[in-house]
Formats: C-alpha cells, structure tokens, sequence
C-alpha cells in the first residue's frame, strides 16, 4: 500500500467471524491480502446480531468503537455499555470476551493490531490533527470530506479513507470520522 486510497463501504464483502458467531466486512489488512494467521492489521466493521462470544487471537490487540446501535461487552467478568459516542473498549485478543446487543443489532468498527508488531490510537475526530502514525486510517461515521495533498474525497458513513505515512503531508477533514493511528513497531 502506497499513498492514499479511498476505501468505499458499498465494496466490501461479508465473510464470517472466526468462530462463525457473526459478519464481517474488511476495510484493511496490512499486508494487503494477509490472513487471519499472518496480519500486522486489520480493521473490520462487524454486525452483532445476537449475544456470543468473540473470536479468541492470540498476541493480538484488539480496540473496538460502536457505530450503530447500543451494545453490553464483558471482559472477563467485567461488563462495558457501550453507546454510539462511547470511548475505544481495548483488550487483548486472547481475552474471554462475549457481547450482547441492546434491542437491535449493532455494528463495530474492531482494530486489531498484532502484538510487538503493531499499535493502534483511536480517537474521533471532525478535523485534521498532526499525527507521527505509519498509516492513517479515517472512517466516516456521517457525510464528511476530506483532502490529501490538495485531492478531495468525498466520504458517505463508513467508507475509510487510508492514508500512507501521514506526516508531512497536507491533510484536511471536515466531518466527523473514527481515527486509526497505525504505527509500526520493530521486535528486536
């Protein structure tokens, strides 16, 4: 991946949780076309239908943001509300993690990062913000517009836009979006 590209909702494809309790789609995976075993990360937004367990990734990092709906998440024994505004909840994909939605079906935007690899900053934001991030990746949550390097984007609720080494490049945003700072770690 090289430069910035635009990342439209409408294209990606469903496919199921690891452990076939539910949907997702894929925004990214770095590298590109690395599977479950072998992503640095990934960023899906997944639909929870009905209440389960989440699939268990070892060495992974994992930060989930609700998008739509109202969701309960337990960690361990730990419970988490979760409601469209709500903080990043983060835990380790080795986790004993369940969730159950609030009425309705909801949906997450799940960042996970592979542990000593990679690492993950989430934030919401409704405009440019100075990052050192390796990758950038900024999903729409409503109608929002951004540029990069003078080329205009025109983003509908949860189409991304992923940018490549952010830094010194000329960014502008309008509209608000969930921020993804991917940052590269070496093991030494």
């Amino acid at each position: 991946m090289s430069g910035v590209r635009l990342l439209r909702a409408r294209d990606r494809v469903a496919r199921p949780w690891k452990n076939g309790g539910g949907v997702t789609r894929d925004v990214a995976v770095f590298p590109e076309g690395a599977d479950d075993g072998s992503f640095l990360w990934r960023a899906s937004v997944a639909t929870i239908a009905a209440a389960g367990p989440f699939s268990r990734f070892p060495e992974i990092d994992r930060a989930l943001v609700l998008l739509d709906g109202e969701l309960v998440a337990k960690i361990g024994d730990a419970a988490h509300r979760l409601r469209r505004g709500s903080a990043a909840l983060l835990f380790a994909g080795e986790d004993r993690v369940s969730a159950a939605p609030v009425g309705a079906a909801c949906t997450v935007l799940n960042i996970m990062t592979r542990r000593g690899a990679c690492s993950a900053k989430l934030g919401r934001w409704e405009v440019a913000r100075p990052t050192a991030a390796d990758r950038l990746l900024l999903l729409a949550t409503a109608n929002a517009e951004g540029a990069v390097d003078g080329r205009r984007f025109d983003l509908s609720a949860n189409d991304a836009l992923l940018v490549d080494v952010p830094e010194g490049r000329s960014l502008s945003l309008d509209g608000p979006v969930i921020a993804a700072e991917l940052f590269d770690q070496f093991v030494q």
